[in-house]
């Protein structure tokens, strides 16, 4: 029993020898740098050879701050035309004077209902009219002259009107229908400008402002994008999937003619532009103890150098101060921290470090 005991230890005992071998003579040893190494200063140098593929120089360019959205493209004059609005209670399709896809006029007859009796009380009214400015008193010929109006107006309502030009882009009734005054007969649009109508959030909404610029994309035509202004700011706030938004409407400064209510759009609002600015790459910024730091490449090693960080598209970072133009950077200063870390984390570390610094995004 002794002796199998033994053996146990002996065995346990080597392969322990055979680890602590294995490590020292064929594993590398970590380059630990002061985030790891708890030397006390966050914004030491990382003891890392600086790769020339990993450096750019600091350049000029415009930068702008975006506020995404998306909705659809409408007509900013659309109207859903009916009977109701001339007044008629309804009646019989007699006659329909356009087709869908027609241009029209303002004022052009669209829609006829049959009138027979409505122009005969008009025809009536008016021959009475006209005898009673020969024979009639002053108060008959005004009271033959508004019985008169009436039923012109009358006669009249009985055909519907397009109340602007544009286009028609549906019927919804066929001649010989019978209809009430308040069904829909024509939807007519003014296709000579469109706007989107989208939501942005509640918290976006504090920079979104009537008058901005606006980029636009249409699903249709990926890739080409229609310059717009931000007309409308809404004065209330909608519930949408339990997140809460804020309509906008956006006015599209070019249309084309294949445009079509409905089409889908994307939009990005600049709420801020800055032309001619320092610009560096996102992955080059991270955050140390005195904020937004960079890794300047200056000799072997990288030097941790703070900025004062502006707006950012999503990609680049405006710097204030702090770099200048021509300055050698490091494109991905938080991949050479986080390379070091990833190989303190296989092996353990000295002293405990400080952790690496995240990346601002």
């Amino acid at each position: 029993m002794k002796m199998k005991k033994l053996l146990i230890w002996l065995l346990l005992i080597l392969i322990i020898g055979a680890a602590l071998y294995y490590r020292r003579d064929y594993l590398p040893i970590p380059q630990l740098n002061s985030y790891q190494a708890g030397a006390g200063n966050s914004e030491s140098a990382p003891n890392e050879k600086i790769e020339p593929q990993a450096v750019i120089a600091v350049q000029r360019g415009d930068i702008k701050k975006t506020v995404s959205t998306s909705g659809y493209i409408k007509p900013v004059n659309e109207v859903y035309l009916s009977f109701a609005s001339t007044g008629t209670t309804g009646g019989m399709v007699e006659k329909i004077m356009v087709k869908r896809g027609e241009t029209v006029i303002g004022g052009q007859e669209l829609v006829k209902l049959e009138d027979k009796q409505e122009h005969l009380n008009y025809l009536k009214s008016k021959n009475e009219f006209e005898v009673a400015k020969i024979t009639g008193s002053p108060s008959q010929i005004e009271e033959k002259q508004l019985t008169m109006e009436v039923a012109q107006d009358r006669y009249e309502s009985k055909t519907l009107r397009a109340p602007f030009s544009g286009k028609i882009v549906d019927l919804f009734v066929e001649e010989g229908d019978f209809i009430e005054g308040a069904r829909d007969v024509v939807y007519l649009i003014d296709d000579s400008a469109y706007e989107v109508t989208a939501s942005v959030s509640e918290v976006d909404c504090l920079e979104v402002e009537v008058g901005q610029s606006v980029e636009i994309e249409l699903d249709i035509m990926k890739g080409q994008a229609f310059p717009g202004t931000v007309t409308e700011v809404a004065e209330y706030a909608e519930m949408e999937g339990g997140v809460v938004t804020v309509p906008v409407k956006l006015l599209i400064d070019e249309v084309l003619p294949f445009f079509k209510p409905g089409f889908s759009a994307t939009a990005a609002i600049i709420v801020d532009l800055v032309e001619d600015a320092l610009i560096v790459p996102i992955t080059a910024i991270f955050t140390g103890d005195r904020g937004s730091m960079v890794l300047k490449a200056e000799g072997e090693q990288p030097i941790p150098t703070p900025i004062e960080a502006g707006i950012t598209d999503g990609f680049y970072q405006e710097v204030i101060s702090g770099l200048q133009e021509g300055d050698k950077i490091i494109v991905n200063s938080y991949r050479m921290n986080s390379d070091s870390q990833d190989r303190r984390g296989m092996f353990g570390g000295i002293g405990g470090g400080m952790p690496i610094p995240p990346m601002v995004r």
